[in-house]
């Protein structure tokens, strides 16, 4: 375990010396647990550069059997200690869709101000990836295909929507087909963009073929490259933020309603961080639904009434 834990220490922080400082030890004890650890292999581990070390193919697959170790060590010390606090933890966060969930990490950080967050904002494919690999500990994304290994709380949904300049053409439109947008000059995003898997799975489903001159990496581009008249853009209704020079458009091809999760580890809900960020988020969601069920309530209360 000894000589585990220094390796993967060791790839963590790319290099023997950032490694002794991560696990409080000397550079000459990580330097003997790797050599110790090397002896029981034909081939080495790692590849040893100036600026630090990688790992090799061997080590690759050593690493990808053994990552788990850390969490059997948490696991053994929330056993052994179960009021264990999240306070001076690090919590690695994988985000795909900062305007939804960004509210709840910052509320989190207010309940629990001593952890320190970690915060990616990569692609849905990234997120999941990087959950898998535990290079997160918690991911908020789409998931879209159920994991063995995998949990989540749906969290927050909504639909695509075209995005257009007040002053279009098409501007005072209530909602919208896909082949009236296929009439003008489109903006898409880039392939692995979940939301552009999302038009292009509508396209096929609708047997249409739509191309684009106007590819954009991201959701501040799709919106300035629309403002800016290169074409009608395409976006996840709550991925914006309200913005006056722009129109979100329903599109009345897209009825299916893109749910937003909370995604987890199923073996590692237990460790210190993981656990109460769940359970955080399982409150907060609580809450908005709770908020919905009001206003909806006042939503009918209202019609019935304009009704008599």
């Amino acid at each position: 375990m000894a000589e585990i834990r220094s390796f993967n220490a060791t790839l963590q922080a790319g290099s023997f010396t950032r490694a002794a400082e991560l696990l409080g030890v000397s550079q000459p004890a990580i330097t003997a647990q790797i050599r110790k650890l090397e002896s029981r292999f034909d081939d080495p581990l790692l590849e040893r550069f100036s600026r630090g070390v990688r790992a090799t193919d061997l080590g690759n697959q050593l690493h990808q059997i053994t990552r788990q170790y850390h969490d059997l060590d948490m696991a053994i010390e929330v056993l052994s200690n179960p009021t264990l606090s999240p306070d001076n933890i690090t919590l690695k966060i994988a985000n795909a869709s900062s305007i939804i969930f960004m509210p709840l990490i910052a509320e989190f950080s207010r309940r629990y101000p001593l952890a320190t967050l970690k915060i990616r904002s990569v692609t849905t494919s990234e997120c999941q990836s990087l959950v898998l690999n535990r290079e997160a500990d918690i991911g908020l994304f789409p998931l879209t295909h159920e994991s063995s290994q995998l949990s989540q709380l749906a969290f927050s949904s909504h639909k695509l929507v075209a995005l257009l300049r007040p002053d279009h053409v098409l501007a005072s439109r209530r909602c919208i087909s896909l082949k009236e947008l296929s009439a003008h000059t489109l903006i898409f995003y880039k392939p692995e963009s979940r939301t552009q898997q999302l038009l292009e799975e509508m396209l096929v489903r609708h047997q249409l073929k739509i191309t684009s001159n106007v590819i954009v990496d991201s959701r501040l581009d799709m919106s300035e490259a629309v403002f800016n008249g290169l074409g009608l853009g395409f976006a996840l209704e709550q991925d914006l933020r309200p913005d006056p020079r722009l129109i979100k458009l329903p599109i009345s091809e897209a009825i299916d309603e893109v749910i937003e999760h909370v995604v987890w580890m199923k073996n590692r809900r237990t460790l210190p961080g993981i656990r109460e960020f769940i359970m955080f988020a399982l409150e907060q969601r609580s809450v908005m639904l709770s908020k919905e069920k009001i206003c909806n309530f006042q939503k009918v209360n209202r019609s019935q009434n304009e009704t008599n």
